[in-house]
């Protein structure tokens, strides 16, 4: 698992973007200074808000008191740490004396994209005592949902011994590897009084399935034998997810159960008037 990764792809994608608006528009309002040379920093990938996350950028190890700082947020929005104006997709603070510290929500709407991300930026300037810009400082920012998983399957009846087969489907949000596997869906199988169609008992404790893309799925037994008089229940419950980040995900509805009913007992058929035999 991983804190922050940043790829070589993402880096080109987001300098030419970079290129693209600073000609345009962000130039405009910054300052340039001799040699003009903006110094873009490694990637740093975060959760959407829709995760609740708020995010601190600040420049304070090399703050002096009295500097005035300009801020540019591209694909969030700033909340905290001056006066905030919007320009498209841009969130700005501008020129003020001493905000050498922000608070950004990365908010763009990524539900449409479960597995998906979204590029954004952060970008500043300060100014000395002097009035002498400094050089831009770029920070690049790749967006990821919250990590989560629900179990989407409803949950069904059978009699004891009939076919069951097939699969569950989990639907998973966040943020997949770079290479391999990022999600692990960890889940136990309850099944008290259970067999399937072979005689083998189900009960399962820490079973994982790993995927790197939106769904995974868990494969059902072929049937269900039942040994109870009652009914009995065969259990999956989700324990625990994961995506490519460090720390674990929000299980939704994390259960799917199959009610499995006994098979009745006939019995002896009795009559009310025989023969006997002497």
């Amino acid at each position: 698992m991983k804190t922050k990764k940043y790829s070589i792809l993402r880096k080109a994608v987001v300098a030419a973007m970079f290129s693209f608006v600073f000609s345009a528009f962000l130039n405009a309002q910054f300052e340039t200074p001799n040699p003009d040379a903006p110094n873009t920093q490694a990637g740093e990938e975060v959760r959407s808000t829709a995760a609740g996350v708020s995010v601190d950028y600040d420049l304070s190890t090399n703050h002096v008191l009295g500097e005035e700082y300009r801020w540019v947020v591209r694909g969030g929005t700033i909340t905290a740490g001056g006066a905030v104006t919007t320009d498209g997709d841009s969130s700005i603070v501008e020129w003020t004396a001493n905000a050498d510290l922000i608070t950004v929500d990365w908010d763009t709407d990524l539900s449409a994209a479960p597995v998906g991300s979204s590029i954004g930026e952060v970008i500043v300037q300060k100014r000395n005592a002097g009035a002498c810009p400094s050089q831009l400082q770029i920070l690049p920012i790749t967006m990821w949902n919250n990590a989560s998983a629900d179990l989407t399957d409803g949950d069904i009846a059978i009699c004891s011994g009939e076919s069951v087969g097939g699969t569950v489907t989990i639907n998973l949000t966040g943020a997949p590897a770079l290479v391999g596997d990022g999600f692990l869906v960890t889940y136990d199988v309850s099944a008290t009084n259970l067999t399937d169609l072979g005689g083998n008992v189900l009960d399962a404790v820490g079973s994982t399935v790993p995927s790197n893309t939106n769904t995974v799925t868990i494969p059902l037994p072929d049937g269900l034998v039942s040994s109870a008089t009652g009914d009995a229940t065969f259990t999956i419950t989700l324990t625990s997810m994961y995506d490519d980040f460090t720390g674990n995900g929000t299980l939704f509805d994390d259960t799917y159960e199959i009610t499995v009913h006994p098979t009745p007992d006939t019995g002896v058929i009795n009559s009310s008037s025989s023969l006997t035999r002497r």
